[in-house]
């Protein structure tokens, strides 16, 4: 009878550490996923800033002057970064919140943000991205003391028109 419980606990301890270890394996596969997305992303704004004729395909960049829309793409691309880092766990929320508030102590910053939360929010597709979108949005009303009007329904509103 001890020998069944012993063989038994065996088991239960054998499928335990497998189960642990799939559940680990996808986890890193997840966050690597995310990491080279996140490079694949980083090397198609660098192209543009090589490149300025690749910049064409955004349309909405188009008001911008040359400057400003290279900035824009640079912006975006930190931004990006902090969020793929956050999302794998190499970046901490006050992390986030510290590298946003940096970004918006620039009035260029925080325009930045107003023209972008928007697309960012939609882009945001999971909980992990959404929180991360949160933590942008406090620290962008930590820096400017100022709640931007809840997505949807214009950003006009947020600047005072």
């Amino acid at each position: 009878m001890r020998g069944n419980r012993v063989t038994t606990a065996a088991l239960l301890t054998i499928a335990g550490t497998g189960i642990a270890h799939l559940v680990l394996s996808e986890r890193r596969h997840r966050d690597r996923t995310v990491l080279e997305s996140a490079r694949i992303h980083q090397q198609l704004l660098a192209a543009q800033v090589e490149r300025p004729g690749l910049r064409a395909i955004w349309g909405s960049l188009t008001p911008l002057d040359p400057g400003e829309r290279r900035l824009h793409v640079h912006r975006n691309a930190w931004v990006s970064a902090w969020e793929a880092l956050y999302r794998v766990g190499a970046l901490s929320a006050d992390g986030v919140h510290g590298a946003a508030c940096a970004l918006f102590a620039a009035p260029e910053g925080l325009e930045w943000w107003v023209r972008v939360r928007e697309e960012r929010a939609r882009a945001a597709g999971d909980e992990r991205g959404r929180r991360f979108h949160a933590l942008m949005e406090a620290a962008y009303q930590d820096e400017t003391g100022t709640v931007l009007p809840t997505l949807g329904t214009g950003t006009a509103q947020a600047r005072g028109q």
